[in-house]
């Protein structure tokens, strides 16, 4: 769907589908195999969704653009409400299993990633900037795209601020075995983040009544 929707807004190469991929927000919410985006097009026309044709300045070429049939199947999967953010990180599977390392170990994780992270958010600028220098390279979707570009942000703040916060409790810890002090805090962390939570909650409550 991605891909069919990309061929809705201009004609691309496959070779010039993977650069706007890789550069765009779509990275950052939809990553995949490069192999993968330079074999749907050829899937997309098989399918009857996309319509192949020669590039009038390089016959060696070819071109995809969106069929008639694939506007129709983009809409139907546009209809359909979207699901929401799926959190997926090998980080944060090595944290929630750190007694098998060392803290040292946790530390490093943690640290990139705080670093991938703040790699993002340089993406992210050098998009925004270059929005604000050349203008939107599809001036009609700007303020759909922005909009992603803001939840991405958002994202990628709030792992930055996690690291930095956990990196101080990591190493205030004497050792990743657990003592009572250790115990105690992560306990009042419990009580803290529960009321985050509920006043999160709340306030989404509140703001769609």
């Amino acid at each position: 769907m991605v891909v069919l929707a990309l061929l809705g807004i201009d004609r691309w190469t496959p070779h010039e589908l993977v650069r706007h991929l890789t550069h765009s927000m779509i990275h950052h919410i939809w990553p995949r195999a490069e192999s993968k985006v330079y074999e749907e097009p050829k899937r997309l026309v098989a399918a009857g969704h996309a319509k192949a044709t020669i590039d009038r300045n390089d016959p060696r070429r070819t071109r995809y653009t969106i069929s008639a049939q694939g506007r129709r199947v983009l809409a139907q999967w546009i209809a359909e409400p979207g699901t929401g953010v799926r959190f997926e990180s090998e980080g944060a599977l090595k944290v929630l299993f750190a007694e098998n390392g060392t803290q040292q170990q946790l530390l490093a994780t943690i640290d990139r990633m705080r670093h991938e992270a703040l790699d993002d958010v340089a993406r992210v600028i050098a998009a925004l900037e270059l929005v604000m220098t050349e203008g939107p390279p599809y001036p009609d979707r700007i303020h759909q795209s922005v909009l992603v570009q803001d939840l991405v942000l958002r994202i990628n703040t709030a792992v930055i601020e996690w690291a930095d916060l956990t990196e101080q409790r990591v190493d205030g810890w004497p050792d990743l075995r657990p003592d009572d002090a250790m115990r105690a805090a992560a306990i009042d962390l419990v009580h803290e983040l529960n009321q985050r939570a509920l006043d999160t909650q709340r306030t989404s409550s509140m703001l769609t009544v």
